[in-house]
């Protein structure tokens, strides 16, 4: 089977290799996060409560924006994320299938992200598709979750500190990782990558 085999969805061409950059990663994420990240979670948010979360979810998160990177074409950050959180719930995700939600938000997050840099391989586009994905989490842990029960003055630190956690952390270690693996010449080779002021 050709790896530039695939399926066309408007002017965007999603080839083999592509959909299975997606998949690979998607597993190797969701079982990682299933058991890893997972521990690590009840971990650091036991030790120093709901804002331990702006320590862990970049873990989580950070395999979107390897891939987006890897595949700049909208849809890519939904998929991975909707995709990574589906295994993990397979594999046995202590939290169970709301995680599934988490997936959606930030896969929506990080594809606002990278739209807005039009899906340029920048570190600033990697930095604001992490804080976004750190935005859709704060979301889902406080509307789904009920992580707080506080006014605002509680919750506004908890979204500044999520989308800074996601976006450094996260949107640094998954550009990191995607520039390597490019230059490396694994996932089609050495590809454009903008140059950051």
């Amino acid at each position: 089977m050709a790896m530039n085999a695939g399926v066309g969805v408007g002017k965007y061409r999603y080839t083999t290799l592509d959909i299975l950059i997606i998949a690979v990663v998607s597993a190797i994420g969701g079982v990682f996060n299933a058991y890893i990240t997972g521990a690590w979670a009840k971990f650091i948010e036991g030790a120093i409560g709901p804002f331990g979360a702006a320590l862990d979810n970049p873990i989580y998160i950070f395999w979107i924006i390897i891939v987006v990177l890897l595949i700049p074409k909208p849809g890519v950050a939904l998929v991975t994320g909707l995709l990574a959180t589906l295994v993990e719930v397979i594999a046995g995700s202590e939290d169970g299938s709301i995680v599934l939600v988490f997936g959606l938000l930030q896969g929506v997050g990080a594809e606002l992200g990278f739209a807005l840099f039009r899906y340029n391989r920048s570190l600033p586009a990697a930095l604001v598709a992490g804080a976004l994905t750190g935005i859709g989490c704060a979301i889902g842990l406080t509307a789904v979750f009920g992580f707080f029960t506080f006014d605002g003055v509680v919750i506004v630190p908890f979204f500044v500190a999520m989308a800074l956690g996601d976006g450094i952390i996260g949107g640094l270690l998954g550009y990191a990782i995607a520039r390597g693996v490019t230059q490396a010449g694994f996932a089609g080779g050495t590809q454009a990558w903008q140059r950051v002021a």
